[in-house]
Protein backbone atom coordinates (compact mmCIF):
# COMPACT_ATOMS: atom_id res chain seq x y z
CA UNK A 1 0.00 0.00 0.00
CA UNK A 2 1.51 3.60 -0.49
CA UNK A 3 1.36 6.55 1.21
CA UNK A 4 1.36 10.02 0.37
CA UNK A 5 4.92 10.52 2.24
CA UNK A 6 6.18 7.86 -0.35
CA UNK A 7 6.77 10.71 -3.36
CA UNK A 8 9.21 12.57 -0.76
CA UNK A 9 11.26 9.81 0.08
CA UNK A 10 14.88 10.17 -0.67
CA UNK A 11 14.59 13.91 -1.33
CA UNK A 12 18.38 15.60 -0.79
CA UNK A 13 18.70 17.58 2.04
CA UNK A 14 20.27 21.02 1.34
CA UNK A 15 20.62 23.25 4.29
CA UNK A 16 18.61 26.44 4.09
CA UNK A 17 17.05 25.51 1.19
CA UNK A 18 15.16 21.87 0.98
CA UNK A 19 15.39 21.17 4.85
CA UNK A 20 13.08 20.47 7.41
CA UNK A 21 11.07 23.58 7.31
CA UNK A 22 11.20 23.77 3.75
CA UNK A 23 9.94 19.94 3.99
CA UNK A 24 7.07 20.82 5.90
CA UNK A 25 5.73 23.76 4.37
CA UNK A 26 5.56 21.54 0.94
CA UNK A 27 3.91 18.71 2.81
CA UNK A 28 1.30 21.80 3.79
CA UNK A 29 0.75 23.11 0.41
CA UNK A 30 0.83 20.46 -1.46
CA UNK A 31 -1.04 17.19 0.75
CA UNK A 32 -3.25 19.79 2.70
CA UNK A 33 -3.69 22.29 0.21
CA UNK A 34 -2.68 25.09 3.34
CA UNK A 35 -0.11 27.93 2.53
CA UNK A 36 1.93 28.39 5.17
CA UNK A 37 4.04 31.16 5.47
CA UNK A 38 7.72 30.35 7.06
CA UNK A 39 10.48 32.52 7.03
CA UNK A 40 11.67 32.69 3.99
CA UNK A 41 15.72 32.38 5.08
CA UNK A 42 16.12 29.03 7.14
CA UNK A 43 18.36 29.19 9.70
CA UNK A 44 21.27 26.79 9.61
CA UNK A 45 22.83 27.07 13.15
CA UNK A 46 21.72 25.88 16.11
CA UNK A 47 21.10 28.38 18.16
CA UNK A 48 19.46 30.34 15.24
CA UNK A 49 17.42 27.52 14.23
CA UNK A 50 16.37 27.42 18.08
CA UNK A 51 15.27 31.09 18.18
CA UNK A 52 13.44 30.88 14.60
CA UNK A 53 11.31 28.03 15.61
CA UNK A 54 10.45 29.53 18.82
CA UNK A 55 10.00 33.25 17.04
CA UNK A 56 6.85 31.43 14.87
CA UNK A 57 5.73 28.49 15.95
CA UNK A 58 2.73 30.08 17.80
CA UNK A 59 2.07 32.01 14.80
CA UNK A 60 1.66 29.38 12.24
CA UNK A 61 0.32 26.68 14.35
CA UNK A 62 -1.23 25.55 17.51
CA UNK A 63 -0.71 22.93 19.84
CA UNK A 64 -2.35 19.61 19.96
CA UNK A 65 -2.65 16.70 22.53
CA UNK A 66 -2.65 14.32 19.62
CA UNK A 67 -0.47 13.64 16.03
CA UNK A 68 -2.76 14.76 13.07
CA UNK A 69 -1.78 13.41 9.78
CA UNK A 70 0.22 15.78 7.62
CA UNK A 71 0.59 18.50 10.35
CA UNK A 72 3.93 19.12 12.19
CA UNK A 73 5.59 18.00 14.98
CA UNK A 74 8.79 19.77 16.46
CA UNK A 75 11.44 17.99 18.27
CA UNK A 76 14.07 18.99 20.86
CA UNK A 77 18.36 17.69 20.64
CA UNK A 78 20.10 18.52 23.30
CA UNK A 79 17.09 20.71 24.87
CA UNK A 80 16.91 23.16 22.28
CA UNK A 81 14.20 23.15 19.44
CA UNK A 82 15.89 21.96 16.55
CA UNK A 83 13.76 20.04 14.05
CA UNK A 84 10.12 20.09 12.32
CA UNK A 85 8.40 17.06 10.82
CA UNK A 86 5.87 16.00 9.84
CA UNK A 87 3.45 13.04 11.11
CA UNK A 88 1.86 10.22 8.96
CA UNK A 89 -0.43 7.81 9.85
CA UNK A 90 0.52 4.53 8.28
CA UNK A 91 -2.07 1.56 8.88
CA UNK A 92 -2.79 2.93 12.37
CA UNK A 93 0.93 3.30 13.27
CA UNK A 94 2.79 6.95 13.38
CA UNK A 95 5.70 8.15 11.92
CA UNK A 96 7.61 11.19 11.09
CA UNK A 97 8.81 12.15 7.78
CA UNK A 98 11.67 14.27 8.13
CA UNK A 99 14.83 15.85 5.85
CA UNK A 100 17.41 14.88 8.10
CA UNK A 101 20.49 16.68 7.69
CA UNK A 102 22.55 13.33 9.12
CA UNK A 103 21.08 11.23 6.51
CA UNK A 104 21.32 13.76 3.88
CA UNK A 105 18.07 12.98 2.86
CA UNK A 106 13.97 13.13 3.44
CA UNK A 107 13.63 9.88 5.72
CA UNK A 108 10.38 8.37 7.29
CA UNK A 109 11.00 7.13 10.78
CA UNK A 110 8.24 5.48 13.11
CA UNK A 111 7.17 7.51 16.65
CA UNK A 112 8.37 5.66 19.98
CA UNK A 113 7.48 6.43 22.98
CA UNK A 114 9.27 5.34 26.43
CA UNK A 115 7.00 6.36 29.51
CA UNK A 116 5.28 9.52 28.94
CA UNK A 117 7.93 10.88 26.68
CA UNK A 118 8.10 10.60 22.44
CA UNK A 119 10.74 10.27 20.32
CA UNK A 120 12.24 9.51 16.80
CA UNK A 121 15.84 8.35 16.59
CA UNK A 122 17.91 10.55 19.04
CA UNK A 123 15.59 13.55 19.38
CA UNK A 124 12.31 13.80 21.59
CA UNK A 125 8.94 15.36 20.43
CA UNK A 126 8.07 18.70 21.32
CA UNK A 127 4.91 18.75 20.85
CA UNK A 128 2.01 18.19 17.96
CA UNK A 129 1.02 21.03 16.23
CA UNK A 130 -2.10 21.64 13.57
CA UNK A 131 -1.27 24.35 10.70
CA UNK A 132 -3.53 27.65 11.13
Amino acid sequence: MTHWSDAYMGREYLPGVADCAALAQAVAREVLGLEVALPAEHATQPFARNVQIRTHRDSVAERVQEPIEGHPVLMLARGRLQHIGVMCDMGGRWYVLHADDGFGEVIRQPLRQRGDVHFVDDCVIEGFYKWK
